[in-house]
């Protein structure tokens, strides 16, 4: 991409998608906290980040646009690349995360309330299939797991869209979301598996394809302002909602904010900030392990340090830190050597450099 290139970025690299994958697992993190942690800190610490759950949306908007824009690139279509790119970038890190819960829950079954090390449920988890729990709940082992149930089916859809329909593909993968949705609202299924695919949080993914389109076609103004008072207002509709909950209307309460701040950001944050762009790097290792360090260092930690009489705003401080440094390790130690040996085992050279262009984005 040069500089003519409407992308507003340094070489190849996105950085607004970067920077924004990082605040949304950032989101996440500190909305985890906040609801774990109530009973310690009590109503001013849980209200801190109530909204941030809306992280998950704008993840959710950032694959579809990059998706779109994988989609979009010229040449022929292969489903095997497509298909080795995706499970490199999200397989190893899931599953490794995955069967840790499953030891735990086998070993220390005491650490958890609800979760056990069900074989089936385990199955289920590392086949993506969102089949409810006795509760009628999607709950795989890893709790963020449903959002890569998610994940994975926009990505089948994808490569089916992309097979049958070749330079329509987005067209159809949007016409077949959206089809989904009317008719979940329609018929309004009692089974959680139908609910789950008919959900509309599918939306967001469309949200985000369209945003590609704009992006790409040069529509939006190349002036800042524009973008900037966009920008502001996602930012402003989530704040404003900080202590409500979205409820079905997720999509519109959550999902549409999580769409501005991504087709505002695109303009005003075209800069580079080395360290923002680690974080966009370390944001899929930081979604799946944070679960893991909140409760750590609530376990173990606090009952070292608890003589001090810290406030809370210190442990949210701490267990930020603590979970940036472990993504980052977790980042290195587990997903990109596990990602290469994947596209060195099975993608082959030829696709050296499909390989890099796969990870410009960096988005899960």
């Amino acid at each position: 991409m040069g500089s003519t290139d409407p992308d507003h970025s340094k070489g190849d690299t996105i950085f607004a998608v970067q920077y924004l994958r990082g605040f949304a697992a950032l989101a996440v993190f500190l909305f985890h906290i906040s609801s774990l942690t109530v009973v310690l800190w009590g109503p001013a610490a849980a209200d801190v980040d109530h909204a941030g759950a809306a992280g998950v949306d704008l993840f959710f908007v950032i694959s579809g646009f990059v998706m779109a824009m994988i989609l979009s690139r010229p040449g022929p279509f292969s489903v095997r690349d497509f298909a080795i790119q995706r499970i490199a970038r999200i397989v190893p890190g899931y599953y490794v995360m995955t069967i840790a819960v499953f030891v735990l829950a086998l070993v220390a079954p005491a650490l958890f309330i609800t979760t056990s090390a069900d074989p089936a449920t385990l199955l289920r988890s590392l086949t993506f299939v969102p089949v409810a729990d006795s509760q009628g709940s999607i709950a795989p082992l890893l709790v963020v797991g449903w959002t890569l149930d998610y994940e994975v089916f926009f990505y089948l859809l994808c490569a089916v869209g992309a097979l049958l329909c070749g330079c329509r593909a987005l067209v159809a993968v949007s016409g077949v979301i959206v089809a989904l949705v009317l008719a979940g609202l329609l018929v309004t299924p009692e089974h959680p598996t139908l609910r789950f695919y008919t959900d509309t949080i599918l939306l967001e993914f469309v949200y985000g394809i369209a945003i590609w389109r704009l992006h790409r076609s040069g529509a939006l103004s190349d002036q800042k302002l524009p973008s900037a008072l966009i920008f502001a207002l996602g930012i402003l509709l989530l704040a404003i909602q900080i202590e409500r909950e979205p409820g079905a209307g997720r999509a519109l309460v959550w999902g549409l904010p999580a769409a501005f701040i991504l087709l505002g950001g695109l303009r005003v944050l075209d800069f580079e900030i080395r360290w923002l762009s680690l974080v966009g790097d370390w944001s899929y290792a930081f979604y799946l392990t944070h679960l893991f360090v909140i409760f750590g260092y609530v376990r173990l930690v606090m009952p070292l340090i608890g003589h001090f009489d810290l406030d809370w705003p210190f442990h949210y401080a701490a267990m930020t830190v603590l979970g940036l440094g472990f993504a980052c390790l977790y980042h290195h130690v587990v997903e990109v050597p596990a990602r290469k040996f994947i596209r060195g085992r099975f993608a082959g050279p030829r696709r050296s450099e499909a390989r890099r262009a796969e990870d410009l984005p960096k988005l899960a």
